[in-house]
C-alpha cells in the first residue's frame, strides 16, 4: 500500500510540476505579446501588412551597406552600448514603417476619422469582388441543369469560374507593382471597366467560347486589378483597432455571398433565364466600386515609382528568391492550398449536391447563401479569437473541425435538416484557412521577407483554385449511386493533409519560444549583479534542466514540443 501511495505521490509531485512549467511559459508569452502591443511598433510588428512589410524591405534595401556597419558595431559593442543601438533601430524602424522616415507631414491619425471611410471601402471592396464571385455556385448549377451552352460540360464551367480564382491571385504582385508604378487610381478604375464589361458581355453570351472570354478572363482580370491595390491599403489605416476593422471588412466576401446568391436565384426565378441575373451583378459591382475607388487613399502618400532603379528595388522587394530556401515558407503555403482545395470543393459542390439530392435549384443557391452567410459570421469571430489562442492553435483545432464535418457529417448528409447544419457549421470554420495563412506567414518570416513570401504564396494559390475544382469535377461519377463521394472524400484528405503541414510550425514557433527562454534564463543565472536568493537560483536552475530536456533532439522532444500546450 506504501508503495502505491509513493507512486500516487510522485505522479501528482510530476504533474504539479509540469502544470507549473506550462503555467509559467504561458504567462511568460502572454507577458511577451502585451509587451509588444504596448508600443506602436510592436502593435504594428505583431499584425504586420504588406504595405508596411514593403516599407521595411525597401528601406533595408537601399541601407544595406549603413546596416552592415550598424551590424559590425553592434559585435564591437559593450553590453550597454548594445542596448543603445537596439533602442535606436527600433526608433528607427518605427519611423520607417509610420513615414516619418521620408519627411512625410500632415498625415491622418489612425483608427479615427477618415480611417472609418476606408474601412467603409474595404468592406464595399470584398463585398464586389469576392461577394459578387460566391454567387458563381447558382450559375454553374443552372447552367448544368439547363444545358445553356452547346458542347458546354461540367469541366468548362469549373474552369471558368476557376480563372477567375487564379487571376485574381496570382497576378495579386503583378498589379502591386503596376499600382506602385502607374499609381492606385489608375490601374483600379480600369479593373472597375474590365470588372463590369465581362459582367455585362457575359449576359449576352451564347456560345462557350464567349463565356470564357467574359466571365472567365475579363471578370477575373478586373477582379485583380480593383482588388489586389486597395486591399493592401487596409492595415496602414487602423492601429489598436485593426482586429476589429479587419473583422468587418472580411466579412464583406460572405454578406455579399449571401446577397448575390438570393438575389440571383431570385431573378432566374422571374425570368426563367440566368441573364438578367449577371447584368444585376454587373450593375451592383460598377456601382460600389466607383465609389471605393473614389474613397481610396493611402494614409501614407505613395510616390510613384519612376526611375530604374526604383522598379528594380520594388521588383527585388516582391520577388526575393530567398524564401526558396525556407522550409517554412513551403510548409505553409502547401498548407493553405490544401486547406483552399477543401474550401472550393465544399462550396462549389454545394448546390449541385442539393439538385443530386433531389431537391430544387432554390434550396441549393439557399444552401450556398447560408454558407456564404455563416463565413461573414466565422470569419469576423476567427480574426478576433486568433489573438487570443493563438493563430497557429486556432488553425489546427478548426483544420480537425473540418476533417470531422466532411467526413461525419457531409459523407452521410442526406436530409434537408442534415444540409442545413452542415452548411452552417462549414461556413463558419472553413474560411480559417483564408483568414489566419498571411498573419501566420508574417508571424514566421522576417520582415523585409514578407512582402516576397506574399507573392510566392498568391501566385500558387491562383494557379491551384485553376485545377481543384476540375480536379473535384473528374472525382464526380454521374454513373454511380453516390456521385459525390469521390470528391467529398478528396476534400477530406485535402483537409487531413493540411495537418501534416502546419504541425511542423507549431513545433518550430514552440522551439524558438523554448530556445528564448532557455537564454533568459541562462543569462539570469551568469548575472552577477543580480541578487538572486537561493529559492529563486533552484527555480531558475529547475526551469534550465526543463528547457534542456525538451529541446533535447529525438522524437520523443519532438512530439513533446508538438503538444506543449501554450499560445502560438
Amino acid at each position: 500500500m506504501s508503495r502505491v501511495t509513493s507512486l500516487h505521490r510522485a505522479i501528482s509531485e510530476n504533474v504539479r510540476n509540469v502544470a507549473e512549467r506550462i503555467r509559467d511559459d504561458n504567462l511568460e508569452s502572454a507577458k511577451e505579446e502585451a509587451e509588444k502591443r504596448r508600443t506602436r511598433l510592436g502593435r504594428e510588428m505583431t499584425n504586420l501588412g504588406l504595405e508596411e512589410a514593403v516599407r521595411i524591405a525597401t528601406y533595408k534595401s537601399e541601407n544595406a551597406e549603413l546596416l552592415k556597419q550598424k551590424r559590425r558595431e553592434m559585435e564591437a559593442a559593450s553590453a550597454a552600448e548594445l542596448e543603445e543601438i537596439k533602442r535606436q533601430q527600433a526608433i528607427e524602424l518605427e519611423r520607417v514603417i509610420t513615414g516619418a522616415a521620408k519627411g512625410e507631414e500632415g498625415i491622418p491619425p489612425p483608427d479615427k476619422g477618415y480611417a472609418w471611410v476606408m474601412a467603409l471601402a474595404g468592406f464595399m471592396l470584398l463585398f464586389a469582388t469576392w461577394g459578387s464571385n460566391g454567387a458563381y455556385g447558382v450559375f454553374l448549377s443552372y447552367w448544368l441543369n439547363n444545358s445553356t451552352f452547346p458542347g458546354a460540360g461540367a469541366k468548362d464551367y469549373a474552369l471558368i469560374g476557376s480563372m477567375v480564382l487564379c487571376l485574381a491571385q496570382s497576378l495579386a504582385p503583378f498589379t502591386q507593382m503596376l499600382s506602385a508604378i502607374l499609381g492606385i487610381k489608375p490601374v483600379m478604375t480600369v479593373g472597375v471597366g474590365l470588372h463590369f464589361l465581362g459582367y455585362m458581355l457575359c449576359s449576352y453570351c451564347d456560345k462557350l467560347w464567349q463565356l470564357y472570354l467574359t466571365q472567365g478572363f475579363l471578370v477575373g482580370l478586373g477582379f485583380a486589378l480593383v482588388f489586389n491595390p486597395l486591399n493592401t491599403l487596409m492595415p496602414e489605416w487602423f492601429d489598436k483597432k485593426r482586429g476589429i476593422s479587419s473583422g468587418i471588412i472580411v466579412s464583406a466576401s460572405g454578406v455579399g455571398g449571401v446577397i448575390f446568391s438570393l438575389a440571383s436565384q431570385s431573378l432566374i426565378d422571374q425570368t426563367g433565364e440566368f441573364r438578367w441575373s449577371v447584368r444585376m451583378i454587373a450593375f451592383i459591382c460598377l456601382a460600389f466600386e466607383v465609389v471605393l475607388t473614389l474613397l481610396a487613399k493611402p494614409r501614407i502618400p505613395k510616390h510613384r515609382l519612376k526611375s530604374v532603379a526604383e522598379i528594380k528595388t520594388r521588383a527585388s522587394v516582391l520577388f526575393n528568391f530567398k524564401i526558396l530556401n525556407l522550409w517554412y515558407v513551403h510548409s505553409i503555403t502547401v498548407w493553405f492550398l490544401l486547406i483552399l482545395g477543401c474550401y472550393i470543393i465544399s462550396l462549389f459542390s454545394l448546390s449541385a449536391y442539393c439538385t443530386f439530392m433531389g431537391f430544387s435549384q432554390k434550396v441549393g443557391s439557399d444552401m450556398t447563401a447560408i454558407f456564404n452567410g455563416c463565413q461573414a459570421i466565422g470569419r469576423f469571430s476567427i480574426g478576433l479569437a486568433s489573438d487570443h489562442t493563438g493563430r497557429v492553435n486556432l488553425a489546427l483545432v478548426l483544420n480537425v473541425v473540418m476533417i470531422v464535418l466532411i467526413f461525419a457529417m457531409w459523407i452521410n448528409s442526406f436530409s434537408y435538416n442534415c444540409i442545413l447544419f452542415y452548411s452552417i457549421l462549414s461556413g463558419l470554420s472553413f474560411g480559417s484557412a483564408s483568414t489566419l495563412n498571411q498573419p501566420i506567414m508574417a508571424d514566421q518570416v522576417e520582415p523585409e521577407l514578407f512582402p516576397s513570401a506574399w507573392s510566392y504564396e498568391n501566385f500558387f494559390m491562383g494557379v491551384w483554385s485553376l485545377v481543384v475544382e476540375l480536379i473535384a469535377l473528374e472525382l464526380r461519377d454521374q454513373g454511380k449511386k453516390r456521385p459525390f463521394i469521390r470528391a467529398q472524400i478528396c476534400a477530406g484528405f485535402f483537409a487531413t493533409g493540411g495537418i501534416f503541414f502546419l504541425i511542423p510550425i507549431r513545433e518550430l514557433k514552440i522551439r524558438l519560444f523554448l530556445q528564448k527562454r532557455l537564454a533568459a534564463t541562462d543569462a539570469a543565472l551568469m548575472d552577477k549583479d543580480a541578487e538572486l536568493t537561493t529559492e529563486g537560483r533552484a527555480l531558475f536552475e529547475k526551469r534550465k534542466v526543463h528547457y534542456i530536456a525538451i529541446l533535447r533532439p529525438g522524437i520523443h522532444a519532438y512530439l513533446h514540443r508538438l503538444v506543449y500546450p501554450i499560445r502560438v
